[in-house]
């Protein structure tokens, strides 16, 4: 019995547990970075272009370049926090932080302006007395506020003490005790 007890104390590899909203977390991120990278492939640079025609070519590419990096970002925090991977928690806080403090640049009033009426002229009328159109202020407040309520909510939940210690080293979870 004895000599069990000591295999299992020498043993320093044991697989950390995840709690539900680490996992859902970290799915939703991964999830939501490939359809938004899906959907920034489908539409393309001129599309992009088109939308945000009030900035300068320069300051369009580097928005573009932004958004790919914010994507592109949560994808890989999202794989690290299902490894449990501390530095990849903390990149994914800074990256919430980035995206709730800039909300209203990623979301502009004339690019939803522009696709709605885009949308106006492809899909027509939704109803005779409403368009698309006349529907851009909601839309765009309901982008921002799933932008800005996801990131608090993965900040808030990310910084709490019992989230952080998943994923801490186990030793100092064993030491913590």
């Amino acid at each position: 019995m004895r000599k069990g007890l000591a295999l299992i104390k020498k043993i320093k590899f044991m697989p950390k547990l995840r709690s539900w909203g680490v996992a859902i977390l970290g799915h939703l991120l991964i999830w939501t970075s490939l359809y938004q990278i899906f959907v920034l492939l489908s539409a393309g640079y001129s599309y992009y272009s088109y939308l945000h025609q009030e900035y300068s070519p320069a300051v369009i590419f580097l928005r573009y370049v932004v958004s790919w990096i914010i994507k592109i970002a949560g994808l890989i925090a999202g794989v690290g926090i299902l490894k449990l991977n501390e530095a990849a928690r903390i990149f994914a806080i800074f990256n919430s932080l980035f995206i709730v403090l800039t909300v209203h640049l990623k979301h502009s009033y004339a690019a939803y302006s522009l696709h709605m009426k885009g949308l106006d002229q492809s899909l027509g009328v939704i109803h005779p007395a409403m368009s698309f159109s006349s529907l851009t202020g909601l839309a765009l407040f309901i982008q921002r506020a799933i932008d800005v309520v996801f990131g608090l909510v993965l900040i808030y939940f990310f910084t709490r003490p019992a989230v952080k210690k998943q994923f801490k080293p186990e030793e100092l979870n064993r030491d913590a005790r």
